[in-house]
């Protein structure tokens, strides 16, 4: 089973992450459509999806991503880290 763990760097406190997270990208239809579920567990978004499951874990200018794709997400672990990648260096500006 493929696995992504990354961390970014940003220039945002965990508060301001969370509120980006849970306004900007949660919402976002394409994503929202392949979620099964996403709970905030103080500063940690658990996440269970069709691709996997995993944690996106805040403290003050620090993401940590790990998730455990399923085999059908295994196919679109490349897509989905580039994205990752993307959202979250817009913090780090």
């Amino acid at each position: 089973m493929a696995v992504l763990n990354k961390r970014f760097e940003t220039k945002a406190t965990s508060q301001e992450m969370k509120t980006y997270i849970s306004t900007k990208l949660l919402p976002n239809p394409a994503l929202s459509s392949m979620l099964d579920q996403a709970v905030w567990d103080g500063n940690i978004l658990r996440i269970d999806s069709k691709l996997g499951k995993g944690t996106i874990t805040l403290s003050d200018y620090l993401v940590v991503v790990y998730f455990e794709f399923s085999l059908f997400g295994s196919v679109a672990k490349k897509a989905i880290e580039a994205s990752l990648d993307n959202e979250f260096k817009q913090l780090g500006k």
